[in-house]
């Protein structure tokens, strides 16, 4: 026999929707325009949503993820489900299956919406101007967590990042400068295949060392085609390790530790060590 759900009292709709899963009351949803209005009374402000290869939109909510694939149009579907469940975190974004279109269609969407983004990757495309494009589009987007790169730039790409995440990674960091380095604000730096020389490798850490400096940093990771070991940075000539020191390990959250071995501790002007 039929249930009226929604004749039902306010808390006890409230009740029952608080046991649907989000492919439950997105069918709910379908149903009507008044019982799409009703999934209000369920408590999202947690929900995170993302979206990855093969038209898979996740969304996570108290009891694990939840999963949607999206047959016609995933531009709609995603904007479908922001609306109904008034989703404020986008948990990951990406351009994967060289999909560049509708990452910069989310991406502007998470603008217009105020939406903070936990994570977002940037994979290597065939056509590089796609991502140069994208760029500004980058710099208006609140990434919490984690920026991930691996574009292969031009080599007179130039770019300034207005906002920093917790964590970066850039591949094919060629690009990087150490002004850019002196400016950012990450807790955690991994830049590949860069530039820097023992000089500004130099002055970075030079700075570091000073009271007040990068209040943040507490990892710096550069892969240069420029080191030589010719030059002393911190006034030690690479290669710089120590043998007899034993293996430290970093949490930088879940499933993110780094290791350190034969690391060289430096001792900060206010007394604490790196």
């Amino acid at each position: 026999m039929p249930i009226a759900l929604l004749k039902f009292p306010t808390d006890l709709l409230r009740e029952v929707f608080e046991q649907c899963n989000p492919l439950e009351l997105y069918c709910l949803s379908k149903c009507s325009k008044r019982a799409r209005k009703s999934l209000t009374l369920r408590d999202t402000k947690n929900w995170k949503i993302s979206y990855g290869e093969s038209r898979n939109i996740w969304i996570w909510f108290e009891k694990g993820p939840s999963l949607f694939v999206d047959l016609s149009d995933r531009g709609d579907l995603f904007n479908y489900l922001l609306e109904t469940f008034k989703i404020g975190i986008i948990e990951s974004m990406n351009n994967d299956d060289q999909d560049i279109d509708f990452l910069r269609q989310t991406a502007k969407t998470a603008i217009d919406r105020n939406m903070k983004v936990e994570e977002v990757t940037l994979y290597n495309m065939e056509n590089t101007r796609d991502v140069l494009d994208f760029m500004p589009i980058l710099d208006q987007m609140k990434i919490t967590q984690r920026l991930s790169c691996s574009v292969k730039f031009p080599s007179n790409f130039q770019h300034q990042f207005t906002m920093y995440p917790y964590k970066i990674r850039i591949h094919n960091s060629i690009w990087s400068n150490i002004a850019q380095l002196l400016d950012c604000t990450c807790v955690k730096i991994n830049l590949y295949q860069s530039t820097f020389s023992n000089q500004e490798l130099d002055v970075v850490l030079q700075k570091r060392k000073k009271i007040g400096t990068f209040p943040n940093l507490r990892s710096l990771v550069i892969w240069s085609k420029k080191i030589d070991n010719q030059s002393p940075i911190l006034e030690m000539v690479p290669p710089i390790k120590i043998g007899n020191n034993p293996l430290i390990e970093v949490p930088f959250g879940k499933r993110d530790i780094f290791e350190i071995s034969e690391a060289v501790r430096v001792t900060k002007d206010d007394g604490t060590e790196g």
